[in-house]
């Protein structure tokens, strides 16, 4: 898509007229395939996106792969140092995938890495440790030709990419911590680092990422229509948002003290595609994957405070809450995907703001219009 046009696209939405005055987002945001794909370039490419958990990678030699709009990377704790490493995951001599993860093992570790296709060898660090039967070279230097490193750091439980680190632009990569501050202080009254993994679910819809997003943001605007029987547990008169510099938090009490979400709920998010849900005894992290401008992948980790998960009672408790959390879940799906078809409508062309519940999605979208514009500080 030439430049011009995208910037015309970006400039159906004004990001200063506030939330009372404002149309949401036109539907060429949420449909167009142009518009898709210079979006994830302007923003997954040269943003600290959420890959993983750092319980993957605890004991050196441990490693996970993925993949961030479409490009490889793999995550490994070095044998030589103990340091985290993150890497471009694509062979320096014909471009193939290197590290191949088991996704039935619990953890994939290896002392180095060597690619399928022509052997070529490389350390946790990325440096190239054999390149065989390579023959007479000129001018070959081993020092260029290793894995190509990625930004890498970790907050909490998580773990951070940025694919493109210095190469970003100005103030490129972004300090991780001060953009998670206001999160951090939310998050560490709930301890929610001290809570230990137990499962991982993966979901696939169709729709546009921005449409998960936006339903996730929406002040539980949809509860009462799309989650009838989480409704009847929040106290919605009391729920409030807070809006930060790159992200927020929709939080509020119970009606009474429930099994799963307990006396409160805490629905945090930082820019542009991660949501944490403290609750009860549990948390469950999102990560929102854009596959297609009509198609996402939202992963979700499962985290538990139970002293011991393996313990019967627990095991128990856990399923019932996974079980409805996945209740939940159907229901965000189906209601996205409702939305992903009604705005491919001739009809539709934007809607309207809820000013008292949608300050969070009104954020997201003035952030998003200040990023692809390039204009955030």
């Amino acid at each position: 898509m030439p430049f011009k046009q995208f910037d015309e696209l970006i400039d159906q939405w004004n990001p200063s007229r506030g939330i009372e005055d404002s149309s949401t987002p036109p539907y060429t945001w949420y449909t167009d395939t142009n518009f898709f794909e210079q979006e994830v370039a302007h923003i997954f490419q040269r943003a600290w996106v959420p890959v993983g958990r750092s319980d993957q990678v605890e004991k050196p030699g441990q490693y996970f792969t993925g993949s961030v709009v479409d490009n490889p990377y793999v995550v490994v704790r070095s044998l030589d140092d103990g340091k985290l490493y993150a890497h471009h995951n694509v062979c320096r001599h014909k471009g193939s995938i290197v590290a191949l993860q088991d996704d039935e093992s619990q953890h994939n570790s290896c002392a180095f890495f060597q690619c399928p296709f022509h052997g070529w060898e490389y350390r946790h660090d990325g440096s190239l440790k054999k390149a065989p039967l390579l023959g007479r070279q000129v001018k070959f230097n081993d020092e260029r030709f290793g894995l190509p490193p990625i930004c890498v750091e970790t907050w909490g439980p998580l773990i951070f990419l940025d694919l493109d680190g210095p190469f970003g632009g100005i103030s490129n990569p972004r300090d991780l911590k001060a953009d998670v501050k206001e999160l951090d202080d939310v998050l560490s009254a709930t301890n929610w680092d001290k809570l230990k993994f137990y499962k991982r679910e993966v979901y696939e819809l169709k729709c546009n990422w921005k449409v998960f997003v936006d339903n996730s943001l929406d002040g539980c605007y949809h509860c009462v229509y799309a989650h009838e029987q989480l409704a009847n547990q929040l106290n919605l008169d009391q729920f409030k948002v807070e809006v930060f510099k790159r992200g927020s938090v929709q939080k509020g009490p119970t009606k009474s003290p429930d099994p799963r979400l307990g006396e409160s709920v805490a629905y945090c998010y930082l820019y542009p595609n991660l949501f944490i849900n403290r609750y009860g005894h549990m948390m469950d992290i999102n990560i929102v994957e854009p596959l297609a401008v009509d198609r996402c992948r939202v992963i979700i980790d499962f985290f538990f405070d139970h002293k011991d998960v393996e313990d019967w009672e627990s095991r128990k408790r856990i399923r019932e809450d996974i079980s409805s959390s996945h209740l939940v879940q159907q229901q965000d799906i189906d209601v996205c995907e409702y939305t992903q078809r009604g705005m491919n409508s001739v009809s539709f062309r934007s809607g309207r703001y809820s000013s008292l519940l949608e300050q969070a999605c009104y954020a997201f979208h003035v952030l998003h219009w200040h990023e692809l514009r390039g204009l955030v500080t």
